[in-house]
């Protein structure tokens, strides 16, 4: 089966966000072997599974399901600080965001 714009941007977004397939799938709860049949479009994922995927690298549903080329809506920055930001744990998030929050009621 010839591959597909998702299963390309898929496999693409993963590999930006350095993420192995059994990252993914494990993300997911799903078999590593399912996603990797996502990414060969050898099957076409459920909705919850779509929905997980723009969640997980930041883009909307419609950028992984449309078969155009538009960019998601994130500049080339945001989506590097967006993937930084993915890859923290939990509680560094947590503190990014806190200092964010912080730096917001700052004067310029």
């Amino acid at each position: 089966m010839g591959q597909s714009n998702f299963s390309r941007k898929i496999r693409e977004l993963r590999k930006q966000a350095n993420y192995t397939q059994a990252d993914v799938s494990r993300f997911l709860n799903i078999q590593r072997q399912t996603y990797c049949n996502y990414e060969n479009a050898a099957r076409t994922p459920p909705i919850e599974i779509i929905v997980s995927l723009a969640e997980l690298y930041h883009v909307s549903v419609d950028y992984l399901v449309r078969d155009t080329e538009m960019a998601p809506y994130i500049s080339r920055h945001e989506k590097k600080l967006l993937n930084e930001f993915s890859a923290l744990s939990s509680s560094k998030q947590k503190e990014v965001i806190e200092f964010i929050q912080f730096k917001k009621h700052l004067p310029d």
